[in-house]
């Protein structure tokens, strides 16, 4: 697993922070998938605090190492 952010405005114009979460392959099989997301996320809110510390929201995108390797996206990199 891989966790990377920015830090920049959202669609309503508010602070946020967004997380892109690359996750291996067996954490994103479709039986495993919902567990590993809401785990993550709640761990990083519950670490982070962006909302409480900051006055930001905070935004969440996955991806498989699968999907990254056929994307070669290098904002995921």
């Amino acid at each position: 697993m891989r966790i990377r952010y920015t830090l920049t405005m959202d669609s309503s114009g508010s602070a946020a922070v967004f997380f892109r979460v690359l996750l291996s392959d067996r954490a994103s099989r479709p039986d495993r998938l919902y567990e590993t997301t809401e785990r993550i996320t709640a761990k990083i809110l519950e670490i982070v605090q962006p909302q409480d510390r900051f006055g930001m929201e905070a935004y969440f995108n996955f991806r498989s190492e699968s999907e990254q390797a056929k994307m070669h996206d290098a904002y995921w990199g």
